[in-house]
């Protein structure tokens, strides 16, 4: 199988991003490699597609994960300081896209390997002071069964940046998510994503202030991005800022808190899922830590297999996905403790 780039590294630049909740015309885009022809699924149902054996590709049946390192940069948008770095008058972004392979499972992530089919986008946020890397084995897991995941490196907030991480920069990281679906969503992707990402709804999930970050970008009226169709987000926790949230419209919402969160109490889920009369469930994660809600390696392959089945219910209507939900959350280290569809 050939490589789909001439380098590891893209060079974007994006213009201006729609206002959120808008598409905009596309922006050009510069790179330093020919796009290929991709691959599609043919003959499937809206909610299923296809893997090399013919199965559905599914938690129950995922796929070969390919990985790519892409560099963007938004000249609309300010950064500010992370001393000793310097600010600047631009955004950029270092992003790591996982996505699916004309390969079987396997743990290993094949660089640079063209995509195969059309599937839903999943943008995810991480936490303070921690990066894509931080998250590997549970973005491979989600990726493997039926999405292409972009994971942003926040320019204040990433571990993958030499200089103290600096907090507080949930509102600009909010409109850098909604720049990212905006790029990625309706064939506006730079090549050869353009090709992979199927359209309608994207999903967005968050840990920690990753959290806070795609809770503002699904319900937060200044920030909302209607383009989204569903929010998980873990560890997160409520706050009426950039105004009252969860207004008419808002997306289902998935709440995965640790029951052992040593940082944040798990009373922010219970409150997060009580002040949205929307659909709305909160999982416990139990006997893990606030890290290890995404990390430990007994919660991750159940936390996956739950986030993707719930991501290929809302964004793709995967009647499938819909029935293993009851099974994956009674898969342990997971109880439901509250649940409504509105």
């Amino acid at each position: 199988m050939r490589s789909i780039l001439a380098s590891v590294m893209l060079i974007l630049t994006l213009a201006s991003c729609g206002t959120a909740g808008t598409s905009s015309a596309r922006s050009p885009l510069s790179t330093d490699g020919a796009s290929p022809t991709t691959s599609t699924v043919l003959g499937a149902r809206p909610e299923e597609q296809f893997g090399p054996s013919g199965a559905p590709v599914s938690s129950v049946s995922p796929i070969g994960v390919g990985v790519s390192h892409v560099v963007v940069t938004d000249p609309s948008r300010a950064t500010a300081p992370r001393p000793p770095l310097p600010g600047s008058s631009s955004r950029t972004l270092a992003l790591t896209i996982r996505y699916p392979i004309n390969e079987p499972a396997s743990v290993r992530e094949l660089s640079d390997i063209e995509p195969y089919g059309r599937w839903p986008l999943v943008v995810f946020a991480h936490g303070f002071d921690a990066s894509a890397d931080t998250y590997a084995p549970l973005l491979h897991a989600i990726a493997a069964a039926g999405f292409v995941v972009v994971t942003p490196e926040f320019p204040l907030a990433s571990s993958s940046i030499h200089a103290p991480a600096v907090e507080g920069d949930e509102p600009a990281q909010a409109r850098n998510v909604n720049c990212l679906v905006d790029r990625f969503v309706d064939s506006k992707a730079p090549a050869p994503f353009d090709q992979v990402i199927s359209p309608g709804p994207a999903g967005v999930m968050g840990h920690s202030d990753g959290a806070q970050t795609v809770l503002l970008s699904g319900y937060a009226p200044a920030y909302i991005d209607r383009r989204i169709g569903a929010v998980v987000a873990v560890s997160g926790r409520y706050s009426a800022f950039g105004g009252q949230w969860f207004g008419l419209g808002a997306p289902p919402m998935l709440v995965l808190q640790a029951s052992a969160d040593e940082l944040n109490s798990f009373t922010y889920g219970i409150e997060l899922v009580q002040k949205d009369l929307h659909a709305a469930q909160l999982v416990a994660v139990d006997a893990v830590t606030h890290l290890g809600a995404v990390t430990d390696p007994a919660a991750v392959p159940p936390v996956a297999n739950l986030v993707a089945d719930t991501f290929a219910f809302r964004l793709r209507g995967d009647l499938a996905a819909q029935l293993r939900l009851s099974d994956d959350l009674g898969r342990p280290p997971l109880r439901l403790v509250a649940s409504h569809e509105g």
